[in-house]
């Protein structure tokens, strides 16, 4: 019966110590204002937006098909560039057609691009290719 009595007690004192010690701090969370930033219309037109560990982006890609990565506050983050004939390195063929999404996971960012044939091809931002789909 001692026992009871003292679990009791010493909950309902916890209890009393938990609500004092609990009670005296407020925690407000206040929005951030909005993040206005410019980005040139040279860019080209935008494609996709992701979301990553270190925030939103946005994935532009111009005329020539070259592609760009900008932060929400409009600073440039990235460019991969894009060839006829002779590769480059972490470059993409033109022939692959236009960028139409992108994914971001854990291990990375994914590019999804389909061309004037219906071929959809699914590669690494290094421009490794891990997929193809063909339409019919």
């Amino acid at each position: 019966m001692r026992k009871r009595i003292l679990l009791v007690i010493g909950a309902a004192l916890l209890l009393i110590v938990g609500y004092s010690f609990g009670s005296r701090h407020t925690t407000v969370a206040y929005a951030a204002p909005p993040t206005q930033g410019t980005v040139p219309k040279s860019y080209g037109r935008l494609v996709t937006a992701i979301s990553d560990q270190i925030g939103t982006g946005l994935i532009f890609e111009d005329s020539d098909g070259v592609i760009r990565f900008v932060a929400m506050t409009g600073m440039k983050e990235g460019e991969l560039a894009r060839y006829d004939q002779t590769p480059t390195h972490g470059g993409i063929p033109k022939s692959y057609g236009h960028l139409v999404a992108a994914v971001a996971n854990p291990t990375g960012t994914g590019l999804v691009f389909e061309d004037s044939q219906g071929v959809i091809r699914f590669l690494t931002i290094t421009g490794k290719t891990e997929g193809e789909l063909t339409r019919n």
